[in-house]
């Protein structure tokens, strides 16, 4: 029997590569200094697949060292660094100054890990792994058209990425700056707390929290549902119910209530 040959195209090898690298940061068993030195290499490996899959979509020569060699499989293919630089000079692609730095320190990391020993500290790797990540959902999104955040969203996993600080303070400020590209407001997330919910639909790009801002009956602001205690009261006759109501009150505003309550009873109990 003749076994299929095993074929992966650019978009599908960055995938499975940043597959293993979220399994690694969500292992159930804990995540060990084994899994972060994976997920670099992992990082590393896609984000370059998904710079030379832009540069594909220009020309296939592009993504050859020497272009004249396309499409020889013996030549070289361009480093992370050079389809960045290449990216740039022909099609206008301009990655940040901080997203440079990351590739960069990454791509090193990537090749001690490869080629010698290394020595890396916890927060350094967490640093890294959370700024790739959020490279590679925003230049996939941005340049390629793929919602690569999709598919982790209909998990857990990705509520264990947030949980992972770096990538949240990366990923929620690639978020803020697109709503703010896209001229859509934002504000900060009541759950999740980074500046990425949507006013426009009432929902955190980052997290997926959805609430409504409620006005306050009392000092007429509007805060989050969250912060709203609904409060019955009677405006009228008690018996018959007349004039039943109920009031918003934001916590704010129900703490000042509180405090006066207090104090009156302090008074009281005071009082000769």
């Amino acid at each position: 029997m003749k076994s299929e040959p095993i074929k992966f195209d650019l978009i599908n090898n960055a995938k499975d590569s940043l597959n293993h690298a979220v399994d690694h940061l969500t292992n159930p068993d804990g995540v060990e200094a084994g899994d972060l030195k994976k997920a670099i290499r992992d990082v590393a490996h896609a984000i370059e697949l998904l710079l030379k899959e832009r540069l594909r979509r220009v020309h296939p020569a592009f993504i050859w060292q020497d272009v004249d060699k396309y499409p020889s499989k013996e030549a070289f293919t361009v480093s992370t660094l050079k389809a960045a630089e290449r990216l740039f000079k022909i099609a206008g692609i301009s990655l940040s100054e901080e997203y440079k730095k990351t590739i960069y320190s990454c791509k090193k990391i990537r090749d001690a890990i490869e080629h010698y020993e290394f020595v890396l500290n916890l927060k350094e790797a967490k640093g890294i792994i959370g700024r790739m990540l959020s490279l590679i959902f925003d230049f996939s999104k941005r340049y390629l058209q793929l919602d690569l955040e999709r598919e982790f969203r209909k998990d857990d996993r990705w509520k264990e990425l947030i949980e992972i600080y770096e990538f949240w303070e990366a990923h929620g400020a690639a978020l803020e700056k697109q709503l703010s590209e896209e001229g859509k407001p934002a504000w900060e997330c009541p759950s999740c707390g980074a500046s990425a919910f949507d006013l426009s639909i009432m929902q955190c790009a980052l997290c997926g929290h959805a609430e409504e801002r409620v006005e306050c009956d009392v000092c007429h602001r509007e805060v989050w549902e969250s912060e709203i205690t609904k409060v019955e009261g009677v405006d009228g006759d008690p018996e018959t119910g007349a004039g039943f109501y109920d009031m918003n009150i934001c916590r704010e505003c129900l703490d000042k209530e509180r405090d006066s309550e207090m104090r009156a009873d302090a008074q009281d109990m005071w009082k000769p």
